[in-house]
């Protein structure tokens, strides 16, 4: 027996819950600790191919034994994470030929809260039977309440009515969702009601709009009566809204989605993960105009695709300015800018010369439309230290520019220096990386706490 009372060991336990390294001590001092410990060792495990199929393989035969062993060990799961970065060009994957790994994700399905998939691209339709099923048994999960799926393309639109009445926080990144039906997973019920009425966080990057529309078609109630949509709005928890489509067709059910979110959404985000090729696209079809609890927009300006003799047009953000123009008066309190450059180059000039969209974006900055706004953050990235001397491309140091770089700023965006609380870095891409992905997470914090 413990010289200490079980509940005063559980205790401590708890308060190195996110410490894996002391929770496995503690799981070797004593076996009195093993059932607490693995509680929170196993509340979030991860299946990835970082070290090869092969110690994957290993891992999760492990896995499987103590799951033998301890059964409750699968009620402790409440987060999944399949990341597959390993390509092949021959057989399939581990992850999709594995029966019993299919077998351990439909018996861990139930529990799970948080489903994370990750890879470069896989298609629904190369998955076997078994797992499909495993995937369909995480998303009917009445416990799951976030999903984030990237890379995974042709989801048949049953996987969407899965998961729908229960999402709270949904992310999609390049995938793709399908209107058709897969035998495979046909046996499954579906729930009758699909409106994802809990629905607090929605991110579609990347995602075209055939997929978008699927979405739509499988949550929205058929036939929807002009009444309802005029009166109860289809979304009405959903508090922040991100995108970042990459093609025009997508913006039409993305203002749909808007409209479906006009009393609830206070974030949006137009946004592109790091290393996005997206180019700029124009949001005037886009409006904003309904949103009248927005607070905060964060905007993420990408800079043309295409290469030009006489590059830039370093003024690329018309984009920006039609969106800016739409929002209700008064209503913004913080707008958080990311603009994207190719080169130093290209940023010194857009900063210099006289390009017309920092002017507008100053006056709009200054006008009634934004008398609310208390912060204004702005990152000016560059792809590459590059500045052309002399049909010569000569390597710059950013950090020895700042200063100069913060005048010229000032000389073109004035109205910046006028707010309340205002921020403004110029950056390297790989130099700023890690800071951008904490930004994103504080953004996420603070849309979920407020």
């Amino acid at each position: 027996m413990p010289i200490l009372p079980l509940e005063l060991i559980d205790a401590i336990i708890d308060a190195s819950a996110k410490n894996r390294e002391t929770l496995h001590a503690f799981s070797v001092a004593s076996r009195f600790c093993v059932p607490r410990c693995r509680k929170h060792i196993f509340k979030r495990i991860e299946f990835s191919t970082d070290y090869g199929e092969d110690v994957l393989a290993k891992r999760h035969e492990m896995f499987r034994f103590i799951l033998a062993s301890d059964p409750r060990v699968q009620f402790y799961v409440q987060e999944i994470t399949i990341r597959d970065i390993e390509v092949s060009d021959g057989e399939l994957p581990w992850m999709v030929t594995n029966t019993r790994f299919h077998e351990t994700l439909y018996l861990l399905g139930p529990s799970v809260k948080r489903f994370n998939f990750v890879a470069e691209t896989y298609d629904w339709d190369i998955f076997s039977p078994t797992l499909k099923l495993a995937f369909m048994s995480i998303f009917s999960s009445p416990s799951l309440k976030y999903i984030n799926l990237q890379g995974l393309e042709c989801v048949p639109r049953a996987c969407c009515a899965a998961f729908a009445p229960q999402i709270v926080d949904l992310s999609i990144v390049r995938s793709s969702f399908v209107n058709k039906v897969d035998p495979d997973i046909s046996t499954i019920a579906v729930p009758a009601s699909c409106t994802p009425n809990n629905l607090y966080w929605l991110s579609l990057e990347d995602v075209d709009e055939s997929s978008i529309n699927v979405l739509l078609d499988t949550w929205i109630p058929a036939p929807l009566t002009k009444d309802r949509h005029q009166d109860q709005p289809l979304f009405p928890h959903l508090t922040a809204l991100s995108v970042g489509p990459t093609d025009e067709g997508a913006l039409s059910p993305i203002q749909k989605i808007i409209e479906g979110g006009r009393d609830s959404i206070q974030y949006f985000y137009w946004d592109y993960a790091h290393g996005s090729e997206a180019e700029p696209l124009s949001t005037t079809p886009l409006s904003l105009n309904n949103l009248r609890n927005l607070f905060a927009i964060k905007y993420e300006v990408t800079p043309p695709e295409e290469e030009f003799e006489a590059y830039p047009p370093p003024d690329h953000f018309a984009g920006l300015i039609s969106l800016l123009q739409t929002v209700v008066p008064g209503a913004i309190q913080q707008i958080d800018l990311k603009i994207d450059f190719r080169t130093y180059d290209d940023l010194l000039k857009s900063l210099t010369e006289g390009y017309e969209g920092w002017q507008i974006l100053n006056s709009l900055l200054l006008s009634e439309t934004f008398g609310g706004l208390f912060h204004v953050s702005l990152l000016l990235e560059i792809e590459e230290s590059g500045l052309r001397e002399d049909s010569m491309i000569v390597d710059v140091n950013l950090q020895d520019r700042q200063a100069e770089l913060g005048r010229l700023l000032r000389w073109r965006l004035p109205s910046l220096f006028k707010i309340e609380s205002y921020n403004f870095t110029f950056s390297q891409r790989h130099m700023c990386f890690a800071r951008i992905i904490q930004d994103r997470i504080l953004l996420r914090l603070r849309a979920h706490t407020s």
